[in-house]
């Protein structure tokens, strides 16, 4: 008798402990998955974290972040940690992965040269190829590119990577299957990622409520025709070896970018806001990162470009990990959160509720 009941308690116990961390798991723990798309027949991945709490029955906004020259998703996740935000705010975390560690930001390179760059060290591989814009070969918004010829033709570089298909069904897959908000999805990147979402912005405004560029400006060839006026945060140091707060030649893309002001003020003219900024600045503790704020209102459709300069940072996230020499990326700054500053402006964008989806 006592046998039987031994054996009973002990069923009921393994089947409590074997039912235990399926009711626990969706509300106490983050969910990480590699997920997958194919364009031309190429898969493409990406890494997807639904955030603790996660409940299906919810629409969730969706941030996409995308990595620098020669990283990866791995590489993002780390340096950013962005996931901390992501669970306190209940946010979708997408981090997606470049073809060979290259977006294609379709501007066409200027010439041929190697260079240094964020998250790869010396330059690997040919230019970003394609040509997304007027001046790139492609014709604006597309994502081909021009064949390359001469010189450039001895890289035997493959074809620049169809990155707008990418991500048009990157956010089809996310709202199909996943409980993502299609009126909040936002793209923020790093250096190269940074020029990718300014790209995105242009191309997808009618899928992307808003766009962050961190360490990165407005190539001078970029025409931008977006379908909407798209909110812009930018956040760059002004002691950043990799793209100059002043502008001038980008050694690992090999083209030329405007001044980090002039970004912000070409950005603020596409969205029809105001003709000068608005000036402030950040207090700091003593010794502390200066930030300068210069804010764009009076847009259309309310919309806002704001840039944070902050003085003597580098190529990095702020607030976020140093994920190489200062010597080739410049200072991360420790005392500005990149992620809170990013997520307070694109939390208040929304797309219009009737907007079309896809491309």
């Amino acid at each position: 008798m006592k046998s039987g009941k031994w054996n009973r308690m002990r069923a009921a116990l393994v089947a409590f402990l074997c039912l235990a961390p399926l009711a626990l798991t969706p509300m106490s723990q983050a969910q990480e998955t590699k997920e997958k798309v194919t364009v031309d027949d190429v898969d493409r991945t990406f890494m997807l974290r639904l955030p603790k709490g996660y409940d299906a029955q919810r629409r969730y906004p969706v941030v996409m972040l995308l990595h620098g020259l020669n990283q990866d998703a791995d590489d993002m996740e780390r340096l950013t940690q962005f996931d901390q935000v992501a669970d306190k705010e209940g946010i979708i975390a997408v981090y997606p992965m470049a073809m060979n560690g290259r977006w294609n930001i379709g501007v066409q390179p200027e010439q041929h040269r190697m260079g240094m760059g964020p998250g790869g060290g010396h330059h690997r591989r040919g230019g970003s190829g394609g040509g997304g814009y007027p001046g790139g070969g492609g014709g604006y918004p597309g994502g081909g590119g021009q064949q390359p010829s001469g010189r450039e033709a001895e890289d035997r570089k493959p074809a620049p990577a169809d990155d707008i298909a990418f991500f048009n069904q990157l956010i089809d897959q996310l709202t199909s299957k996943f409980s993502a908000d299609a009126l909040r999805v936002y793209v923020a990147g790093l250096s190269e990622g940074g020029f990718m979402s300014l790209r995105l912005g242009c191309s997808l405004g009618d899928r992307i409520a808003a766009v962050g560029a961190i360490g990165a400006a407005m190539p001078k060839t970029m025409i931008c025709l977006p379908s909407r006026p798209v909110p812009l945060v930018m956040i760059n140091g002004t002691a950043d070896p990799v793209v100059r707060y002043g502008g001038g030649s980008e050694e690992n893309l090999r083209l030329t970018t405007l001044s980090v002001e002039d970004s912000a003020k070409a950005w603020a003219k596409i969205d029809r806001c105001a003709e000068k900024p608005e000036h402030s600045k950040i207090a700091t503790p003593k010794g502390g990162t200066e930030t300068r704020v210069d804010t764009y209102t009076s847009c259309q459709q309310d919309a806002q470009v704001v840039s944070y300069s902050l003085k003597g940072a580098g190529n990095t996230w702020p607030g976020g990990m140093q994920y190489e020499a200062e010597n080739q990326v410049g200072k991360t700054s420790a005392d500005f959160n990149a992620n809170t500053t990013l997520w307070s402006f694109l939390v208040t964008k929304k797309l219009p509720p009737k907007s079309e989806g896809g491309q």
